[in-house]
């Protein structure tokens, strides 16, 4: 009967260890999904893609509680690839339908998938920086 008892608690103990596994991995995870709409023919991401690549990529891709996808508009096959990716981090497909816009960087909170904000790539480095720590920010309040 003891060695019953012994079994139960440790059964117990194991299921509260993986437990608090586990809800530190979801809180491990990113706070935040970026999501860059894009494409080749756009004029906004033309003229602005090669300093948002240099100055405002590494900075959301460098932070662990960042996840960044692209929504790239530029052909049905990019449109196909893009799907992929949203699906990955959880975000509904129906997000491609309502925010249509390229050029445009959208903060995502990552336990609910709804819009922090968002922010247009020909915006100023600084201007895209706040709103990218505003983001932050408000998804760790959440």
């Amino acid at each position: 009967m003891l060695s019953q008892f012994k079994k139960l608690g440790l059964a117990i103990f194991n299921c509260a260890i993986i437990g608090a596994f586990s809800a530190q991995a979801q809180n491990d995870g990113p706070k935040v999904i970026a999501v860059l709409t894009k494409a080749s023919w756009c004029p906004v991401c033309q003229a602005n893609g090669p300093r948002f690549k240099k100055d405002i990529m590494p900075m959301v891709m460098s932070n662990k509680d960042v996840k960044m996808v692209a929504i790239d508009r530029t052909n049905a096959k990019t449109v196909e690839a893009s799907k992929e990716m949203l699906g990955k981090v959880g975000v509904p497909l129906s997000f491609m339908d309502t925010h249509e816009a390229t050029g445009m960087l959208y903060f995502l909170n990552a336990a609910n998938k709804k819009v922090i904000t968002s922010v247009s790539v020909a915006n100023p480095n600084m201007q895209i920086e706040m709103v990218f720590k505003k983001a932050l920010q408000l998804a760790s309040e959440d």
